[in-house]
């Protein structure tokens, strides 16, 4: 693991020095020089063309055993002469939550367990009412249905004892969350959530299910084929509650609670309270450091991308000056070739291409001394090298 160091800076390097460096110390020791991680200074060298000892190499060097050194090959056209090593950011640390929170964590648990089911739903809290009058609703239509079977298909099934069992436990639910501060209510997708500190937490009640094998009725009998089995695998409810928050929770706070004979959901909902009402801080607390990290990870993308426009940039001007250079090489080779050509023995007047040849040499002389670019001012020659730009050259 990385052992980051805030007072760090970034350092460049050139491929030989560090070609050298990573032959003399072990990479994952070298890396925590730089900053960064072994895999990290790992792709450094890849990116430079730089080899690096293969696994293994440091053991059998200290074993005294014979190891083999890789030579720096030369640079292709497009590998980095150089490169700034910028060490990683250390890792954001969450702060403790404010005392205040577990203050307030510890009244909710002490106001809950005086949390109260009623035995029947006289005023139902708003959510609750909407599911009733939905309901309703579907009922009442069911029943003006004239076709039979679309009748006994859009008939909902009445309520059972669980059913409006756990209707009265999320109604006591609600009222103690909304008395936390909190605020209850159904997304786009029937779910339901509270929002506490501003931070929606999804969450169910629902009855845990078993599967069952049960033996095939007469109609299963009668349709079956040979290959088929003597029985049928389904859900069947247990009568059982389980309560579930959805979304994820920091801190491995628990989520999820079932109910059993010697403990019914009606003796968790104190402890329920106070994972939700401990749950707004921290997710709020967990969305500032997410913040802060991708702040902290679009400053360091930043850095990376400057450093390789820069590098870019470099290179662009390098390669325009060696074509500067190339040109001045090109007009020497003229000129002597000129100088060679005036050594023969020609006739001036002599016509060529409709020209005379003496107006051709004069011709090749003024060319080789316009082209060479020792005949300009310095500050020109570099001010075509600093009109370069990253976007210069497309190849």
């Amino acid at each position: 693991m990385t052992e980051f160091d805030e007072g760090k800076q970034p350092v460049r390097v050139i491929r030989e020095e560090l070609h050298r460096q990573v032959w003399e110390t072990p990479m994952s020791r070298l890396a925590v020089q730089y900053g960064i991680s072994g895999n990290g200074l790992a792709k450094i060298c890849d990116r430079l063309r730089v080899p690096y000892p293969p696994r293994g190499y440091w053991a059998k060097k200290v074993a005294g055993k014979k190891v083999v050194n890789y030579r720096l090959p030369p640079a292709d056209e497009g590998t980095p002469q150089e490169v700034t090593i910028t060490p990683t950011p250390p890792p954001v640390k969450l702060p403790k939550l404010p005392s205040g929170v577990e203050e307030k964590v510890e009244t909710a648990r002490a106001s809950a367990e005086r949390l109260p089911v009623p035995e029947r739903l006289t005023k139902p809290h708003p959510v609750i009412a909407g599911w009733l009058a939905d309901y309703e609703r579907r009922k009442k239509d069911a029943r003006r249905e004239r076709d039979p079977w679309i009748k006994r298909m859009s008939m909902p099934d009445e309520f059972t004892a669980t059913d409006r069992r756990r209707h009265r436990i999320l109604h006591a639910l609600f009222k103690e969350l909304e008395r936390q501060g909190g605020r209850v209510k159904e997304d786009e997708r029937r779910q339901l959530l509270v929002e506490m500190n501003g931070e929606p937490i999804t969450f169910q009640l629902r009855e845990k299910q078993k599967q069952v094998r049960r033996p095939l009725n007469e109609d299963e009998k009668r349709w079956r084929a040979a290959s088929d089995k003597g029985w049928k695998q389904e859900l069947q409810p247990t009568g059982k509650l389980v309560f579930a928050i959805k979304t994820w929770l920091p801190g491995g706070r628990r989520t999820e609670w079932l109910e059993t004979d010697a403990k019914p959901m009606e003796t968790l909902l104190p402890e329920i309270t106070t994972i939700f009402v401990a749950a707004g801080p921290l997710l709020a607390e967990q969305k500032r450091y997410r913040e802060r990290e991708e702040q902290q990870r679009r400053i360091a993308e930043q850095k990376r991308y400057e450093e390789e426009q820069r590098r870019k940039l470099d290179a662009n001007r390098w390669r325009r000056f060696v074509e500067i250079a190339h040109q001045w090489r090109d007009a020497e080779i003229a000129r002597a070739f000129v100088a060679q050509l005036k050594r023969l023995d020609f006739d001036e007047d002599e016509e060529v291409a409709e020209s005379r040849l003496g107006d051709w040499v004069t011709w090749a002389e003024e060319h080789a001394e316009s082209a060479d670019p020792m005949n300009r001012r310095i500050g020109r020659i570099f001010g075509s090298v600093g009109k370069v730009t990253t976007w210069s050259y497309r190849d």
